[in-house]
């Protein structure tokens, strides 16, 4: 069983650390984990936020705060922690944030290692974080149109897949998170985005972060998009993104039925 988008999000990075993921793996039953890290995190990618840094005084704070360590680091840890012999596969990424004229630049910076695998994912809407707790709901839900942030997230989903520049697409439908839906139907859109995935043979998430770390009532995909997804055969991976070992393959029983539930 794999727990596909594990944060490490610690600096620095030590081996003892990356041991406690391990351990929590263990005991919930995992065999394997992809850790990972957000692009935000690196000076080298900080030219891919100059679009949000520029969109808004919170966002370039928020961004400026967070962009604070080198991903040679990142790199050292990895070559450290491939030389182990675990008893618990570990595989390294990044979770890059897509933005659309921005696909040269994340071209050229994945090509300078080979990652085991890389998550695409949007976090951004007009430029402006859609998930960011006390500043998002300011500097966009209040602003532009519900409607509008949904349309606008899906296209981008879209072009995400088409960039051919990820293996996985990250937590498909988090744009839910604050319970704010579009007037409109998303069925089509779903089945859409589904199509996509399946002809880019790209996986997506079950990925549960919403439920336990802000309560949001769907274990990870709302019912209908699951449904949607695996009737057209997307290969779905469960996850827990997991900020710290704790977090490691929790609530996977219960996910693990949703995926593998095979009645008509």
């Amino acid at each position: 069983m794999i727990d596909g988008h594990v944060h490490i999000e610690k600096s620095p990075y030590t081996i003892e650390y990356i041991m406690e993921y391990v351990k929590q793996a263990q005991a919930r039953g995992i065999d394997e984990i992809n850790l990972l890290e957000h692009t935000h995190r690196f000076t080298e990618w900080k030219e891919l936020y100059d679009s949000a840094r520029n969109a808004h005084p919170k966002m370039k704070e928020w961004l400026d705060n967070k962009n604070t360590i080198s991903i040679q680091d990142y790199l050292k840890l990895i070559t450290e922690v491939k030389a182990m012999d675990l008893s618990v596969k570990l595989n390294f990424g990044l979770e890059v944030c897509y933005f659309k004229d921005k696909e040269d630049f994340i071209k050229e910076q994945l090509a300078l290692f080979p990652y085991d695998f890389i998550i695409g994912s949007i976090h951004y809407v007009y430029d402006m974080a859609y998930d960011l707790d006390n500043i998002s709901q300011a500097i966009l839900w209040d602003v532009k149109d519900v409607d509008d942030i949904y349309r606008t997230y899906y296209k981008d989903t879209e072009h995400l897949i088409c960039s051919g520049l990820f293996s996985q697409l990250a937590h498909m439908d988090t744009i839910k998170k604050y319970n704010l839906y579009p007037s409109y139907d998303l069925t089509k859109t779903y089945h859409h985005i589904a199509e996509m995935l399946k002809k880019q043979d790209m996986k997506t998430e079950c990925n549960v972060g919403c439920y336990y770390r802000y309560h949001h009532h769907d274990l990870g995909l709302s019912d209908e998009l699951l449904e949607i997804l695996k009737e057209h055969q997307v290969d779905i991976i469960p996850c827990s993104d997991a900020h710290q070992p704790s977090d490691v393959g929790i609530h996977f029983n219960e996910v693990q039925k949703r995926l593998y539930d095979k009645r008509p």
